[in-house]
């Protein structure tokens, strides 16, 4: 089996337990892909850390991978293969000291995603103020013109994401296992809308393998440096959204952001911890986008701009009475008061389709519960 350079690296990239760091070196040893797989096992085994299990592994790799079985499996399920050689590779990821020699893609990435991506991060055992957080800095962001990278896990993962869809925006999922599945189940939805023209989900892992425990330290990293800023939102004190923001920090030199919240919360120790150590604290997407200097010039988002007050309305006559509040009236408010405050995000954190919501809502307007903001969105009165 002779393969191009492109798919012997895919190979490599399929060999068990060898990985990015051992692939560079691998490859700055013998000067190609092609010919680590055509060098003999005490020729590896020269290669520093590969030892003499892994540079078997190697050797055998035509027995324990099959790149066309990869290629072909990648192709059914709609997702492109680009290797490190591609040019269509991100050049933000080519910064890294391990960058994946691999990624799977799903959806749309492009190049300027980079300029003014936010990663948000935390807890997958979030509260629901640290959901309603996420969801509307994501949503805030995006709609300010940043693109939201997260990792499509549960909690705060997944409200970011769907912030941003609520903007219309743009979010990028990087996935800890390979994207035959989606991990968790619940989220196959909000994978689906990110590849509909708002994002990619992306993985440097095969197509079929499953999340792990190392797997997701992995990905953290990729997270990490596709991003100019990081904001964690809840964490305990050993997550790896902490991972995340010392990577971002450490290693890529990107601005660290965290939001204070209640002090006896486990979910807050980690956020306060980042902020003790020097992280920026953070109330609210201005005061990023303001650090970050994204707000100055022509270039001023209409998010800032001051809200035209909603013209006022008639006087009621006094004979008239006012419609009852409809059934579920108290959800609906506290959850526009969390930041689910457009009718996709009512949706589906109420449970509830369109079409029962809309007349909902409308009766709240004329209640003068809540007042419609540009862009579909509601606020409370």
């Amino acid at each position: 089996m002779e393969l191009s350079p492109r798919e012997a690296l895919i190979a490599l990239n399929l060999i068990p337990g060898l990985g990015s760091i051992r692939i560079q070196a691998l490859l700055e040893h013998f000067g190609s892909a092609e010919l680590v797989l055509a060098a003999p096992s005490r020729m590896l085994e020269q290669v520093k850390n590969i030892g003499g299990k892994m540079a078997a592994a190697i050797a055998d790799w035509r027995n324990c991978t099959n790149v066309y079985a990869e290629m072909d499996c990648a192709a059914h399920y709609g997702v492109r293969i680009v290797t490190l050689t591609d040019e269509e590779y991100p050049k933000a990821l080519r910064r890294m000291s391990d960058p994946p020699i691999v990624l799977y893609v799903k959806g749309e990435w492009r190049q300027e995603d980079a300029d003014r991506a936010v990663s948000i991060v935390g807890s997958r055992a979030a509260t629901p103020y640290g959901m309603g957080v996420a969801r509307r800095f994501g949503r805030d962001l995006a709609d300010a013109g940043s693109t939201i990278i997260s990792g499509l896990a549960k909690g705060i993962d997944a409200a970011a994401h769907w912030g941003a869809l609520d903007a219309g925006g743009r979010t990028i999922a990087v996935l800890g296992h390979g994207l035959a599945q989606i991990f968790p189940q619940e989220n196959t939805e909000l994978a689906q809308r990110i590849i509909c023209g708002h994002g990619a989900l992306v993985s440097e892992f095969p197509m079929n393998m499953r999340p792990s425990r190392t797997s997701f330290p992995q990905r953290n990293r990729i997270v990490a440096a596709w991003s100019k800023a990081t904001l964690v939102v809840e964490a305990p004190s050993h997550s790896g959204a902490l991972h995340t923001a010392h990577l971002s920090g450490d290693d890529y030199g990107n601005t660290v952001f965290a939001i204070p919240g209640m002090i006896d919360k486990p979910t807050s120790l980690g956020c306060h911890a980042l902020i003790r150590d020097g992280a920026t604290l953070c109330t609210n997407a201005r005061e990023l986008m303001d650090d970050m200097g994204w707000t100055q010039g022509p270039q001023q988002m209409e998010l800032f701009a001051p809200a035209e007050p909603p013209a006022p309305e008639a006087p009621q006559p006094r004979s008239c009475s006012m419609p009852h509040a409809p059934q579920g009236a108290n959800e609906i408010l506290h959850a526009i008061a969390a930041g689910h405050d457009t009718l996709d995000a009512l949706c589906s954190v109420l449970g509830q389709p369109a079409h029962i919501l809309t007349p909902q809502l409308m009766r709240l307007q004329v209640m003068r519960k809540i007042v419609p903001l540009p862009g579909g969105r509601y606020t409370g009165v």
